[in-house]
């Protein structure tokens, strides 16, 4: 499938759930063209996301497949695609895939029943196989859907790789020669299930026209495994801050979409103060400002969620608070037409390597720590960095972090080789490094002597690493990190750069120490971290970056980076003066001749308790509160020279110091989102 440009998709987009349970009477009774296209201005609104059919198992057209919601009387569906070109409105249409309450009941051979067993206690959607029956039965309502109406795109929902042990399930793997008794069969049946279903659907919908918009959601865009984008157009990254995703979710994903040549992407998010279903919830209108600023800054255009209310009228204070955001977003737009990252780092990501990418329910547990804690660190030290595949030119950097769990095909470790051979670095954790199938590396790091007996231990900085460019940020003491470290001897020459220290023993019931851990008691044998004799390889003992994930202790982080200036020979961090919670991206629009640099500064709190049970939801990150900051002093690394420096779009310009590939100069404001053109 032929990708649409990113300047083929809309910069404002609403994504307009509309689930509707059959209890619920007078469907659509209130809806209104005109009040419906009064919102949409107010929104300042650009393409939105219309309901063709819901997770309840019912249309909202008059359908000759499906079932029309029992208690619609009209073309709702209709109705709004005319309202909206009215006003020059785009309108791509939702049909859900995996789940459909009401197909479920009427055809429970439909049902995925998981390895585990079904959990009939549980309240809420039941998961359809995407195949036999089922599978033709969605072909007819998306080729019904696309015949009735002059659509822009197709969005069908909830995919993946699921699973499945049903009776219907094991006729087939038995027809394939697979054993359902066997995991590894089942879920490669589960991956055929997938393909099938991208296959056929896609091939539904483009009876319709080739240029039509499609996109498969599974709430993640995985890394590594790019088969679900033959049958994209462009992607969507889900990505509810306070639904679970949290707010360094979207820079990892976008990070990572935009290494991806030649694929449009969007951000969405939601209105929601939690998540999707959030009837009455509203999110801070400051939040709203700050992440679509982020989609914007990491190259995305603008998607945020609503829910319809069932009697068909739309909300005006929803769309009062996104107009505030979106009134931004169109005023930023021109620096953000065919803008791509320009990164030195690369974070060669834990995912990409796995093989299994089964779906998983829960939003906070879709990511792998070592990615995540890696990004963080590099976020809130302000380095530029993508996010990128093992089939990634590895060319294009200076340096790949690859994080804790990072074992190594034959190919990959040669492809690795040859970066280094080139003169590229390596930054290592854990058994990174390792080769795949036993336990040596794949460069002249070390010896490996196994895994750490200890369940919590010490890192303490050398001297010399102190005094580096980060030096003022460590301590002379040890401090502690979670145990389980690899233990490596490293290669003769290497130059050790912090120590490793034990604790008297683990907590056990025959001996324990205060309400935690032991204290320190003595050196180990084994580094904590170092650089091999080559220069060109540092290497962490213990998993930092997952350690950074699960308790971000701020000592750990900043002994990363130190770490990572040292292997680098220089200052690697971009601004000089913003806080941890700062974020920055720096943009090259080719087609301009000028880079975009952009700042982001807002602190996300976490509130609440208990706030969705069941989903591994138990607080919220909020963002309230808009701090401006004032003379944010900006060191920039520049691949190349430019002529002026200007706050955009205000156009105020802004002096500044060029010397060699630095340029440095001074943001006079910061609220929230600040663009800065340098012109070439």
């Amino acid at each position: 499938m032929a990708f649409c440009s990113q300047s083929d998709l809309s910069f404002r987009q609403v994504h307009l759930d509309f689930h509707t349970s059959p209890a619920i009477a007078g469907v659509g009774g209130r809806f209104s063209k005109a009040q419906f296209q009064e919102m949409l201005k107010i929104g300042h609104v650009d393409s939105i996301t219309l309901f063709a059919k819901c997770h309840h198992g019912y249309s909202y057209y008059p359908t000759k497949i499906g079932t029309a919601h029992p208690h619609l009387d009209f073309d709702l569906l209709g109705a709004q695609i005319e309202a909206c070109q009215e006003i020059g409105v785009k309108t791509p249409v939702y049909i859900t895939a995996g789940w459909s309450e009401l197909d479920a009941h009427l055809h429970p051979e439909w049902v995925v029943v998981p390895p585990g067993g079904l959990d009939t206690t549980r309240v809420g959607w039941k998961r359809l196989s995407l195949s036999g029956t089922y599978l033709d039965y969605l072909c007819e309502i998306i080729d019904e859907v696309l015949s009735l109406y002059p659509v822009d795109g197709l969005f069908l929902d909830i995919v993946g790789i699921v699973p499945d042990v049903s009776l219907a399930a094991q006729r087939e793997m038995h027809a394939r020669g697979l054993d359902p008794s066997d995991a590894a069969d089942v879920l490669s049946h589960a991956r055929k299930v997938q393909n099938a279903y991208f296959e056929a659907t896609t091939r539904a919908a483009r009876k319709h026209g080739k240029s039509l918009r499609i996109f498969h959601n599974a709430g993640h865009i995985p890394k590594g495994d790019k088969t679900f984008l033959q049958y994209a157009s462009h992607l969507e990254i889900e990505s509810l801050p306070t639904g679970g995703w949290g707010y360094d979710h979207f820079p990892l994903s976008a990070r990572h979409a935009a290494t991806l040549n030649g694929v449009a992407y969007l951000g969405m998010t939601g209105k929601f103060h939690t998540t999707w279903g959030d009837f009455g919830g509203f999110k801070h209108p400051n939040a709203l400002r700050y992440e679509c600023a982020a989609m914007l800054a990491y190259g995305a255009r603008c998607s945020i969620g609503d829910q319809l209310h069932p009697n068909g009228e739309m909300n005006p204070d929803t769309y009062r608070r996104i107009g505030l955001a979106y009134d931004e977003v169109r005023a930023k737009e021109p620096w953000c037409l065919g803008a791509r990252p320009v990164s030195e780092i690369a974070l060669l990501s834990i995912e990409s390597l796995k093989t299994a990418r089964v779906l998983d329910e829960h939003v906070s547990e879709r990511s792998i720590k070592g990615d995540v804690g890696a990004s963080r660190v590099l976020l809130e030290r302000g380095v530029m960095f993508d996010v990128i595949d093992t089939d990634a030119d590895f060319s294009a950097y200076r340096l790949i972090v690859l994080p804790d769990e990072g074992r190594l095909s034959p190919g990959l470790a040669r492809k690795l080789q040859g970066f280094l051979a080139q003169g590229g670095k390596l930054l290592l954790s854990g058994v990174s490094g390792l080769h795949a199938n036993r336990d040596e590396f794949c460069f002249p790091v070390g010896d490996y002597r196994g895994m750490s007996e200890f369940d919590m231990e010490y890192l303490r900085a050398r001297p010399a690493l102190r005094k580096g460019a980060s030096g003022d940020r460590l301590i002379e003491s040890p401090f502690v990190i979670k145990g389980g470290a690899t233990l490596v001897r490293p290669e003769k020459g290497s130059r050790i750069l912090a120590d490793r220290v034990e604790p008297y023993f683990n907590r056990t019931l025959a001996h324990f120490c205060s309400h935690q851990h032991a204290p320190d008691a003595r050196k180990s044998r084994f580094p904590g971290a170092f650089v091999t004799a080559t220069g060109n390889v540092a290497y962490f003992g213990p998993k930092v970056f997952s350690e950074y994930a699960d308790r971000a202790p701020a000592l750990v982080r900043d002994l990363v980076f130190a770490v990572l200036e040292e292997l680098l020979g220089e200052p690697v961090s971009t601004v000089t003066s913003l806080p941890s919670a700062g974020r920055i991206s720096l943009m090259d629009q080719p087609d301009w001749n000028r880079y975009v640099f952009h700042l982001l500064y807002a602190t996300p709190i976490k509130r609440g308790d208990d706030v969705l049970p069941g989903r591994g939801i138990d607080s919220i990150e909020v963002i309230e509160d808009i701090v401006p900051l004032y003379d944010v002093e900006v060191a920039l690394r520049l691949p190349q020279r430019v002529g002026s420096v200007r706050l955009v779009p205000s156009g105020e310009s802004l002096e500044f110091k060029q010397s060699g590939s630095r340029i440095q100069f001074t943001v006079p404001r910061l609220e929230c989102h600040q663009m800065i053109e340098l012109q070439r």
